[in-house]
């Protein structure tokens, strides 16, 4: 009976001892925020995320720290398939275009482009899939990261859900 017992703990917890078929990946993310991201497992099952990345709609930089949780997909009927989730922070700095309207006798009628910069921090949250595949060192990774900034320059908008990616790494 007791055999039995630790045999079920150990095919229920096995999806999470053995969750990850690497242990660094560096690579790039494509997406509203592209980049540079590496991925390093600290524990089995857990890892963290850095993203060095900038995005369409702003020209500078975004760097976000991230702590992440794998485990098994479909109930490890895929193998080197990973659900994960987690979370972290953010901090960047660009600027964009701004787009002015004016209708006076020295512009006319219609606007001009005016630069403006701004400083964005905040907090993370990622859900995603990935998939290792076997017979080559390469990850896929499909994920939505939502993030609050505290401080940017869209201050009716601090919320963006549909930061989404592709991510495709080498691994070690």
């Amino acid at each position: 009976m007791r055999r039995l017992f630790i045999l079920t703990i150990i095919l229920i917890f096995s999806s999470t001892l053995f969750s990850q078929d690497y242990k660094t990946g560096i690579g790039l993310r494509g997406g509203w925020t592209s980049g540079l991201t590496v991925k390093h497992f600290i524990k089995s099952g857990q890892a963290i995320e850095g993203i060095l990345s900038s995005n369409w709609g702003w020209r500078g930089y975004r760097i976000t720290a991230l702590y992440e949780v794998h485990k098994a997909a479909f109930a490890d009927d895929i193998e080197g398939m990973y659900w994960y989730y987690g979370g972290g922070i953010h901090f960047g700095d660009g600027g964009y275009y701004y787009y002015r309207w004016k209708d006076d006798p020295y512009y006319g009628k219609g606007g001009y482009y005016e630069r403006r910069r701004h400083v964005a921090f905040g907090i993370d949250g990622i859900l995603g899939l990935e998939y290792k595949i076997q017979e080559i060192p390469i990850t896929l990774g499909l994920d939505v990261k939502p993030f609050i900034d505290f401080y940017d320059y869209r201050d009716d908008v601090p919320f963006h859900f549909w930061d989404s990616a592709l991510s495709i790494r080498y691994v070690f």
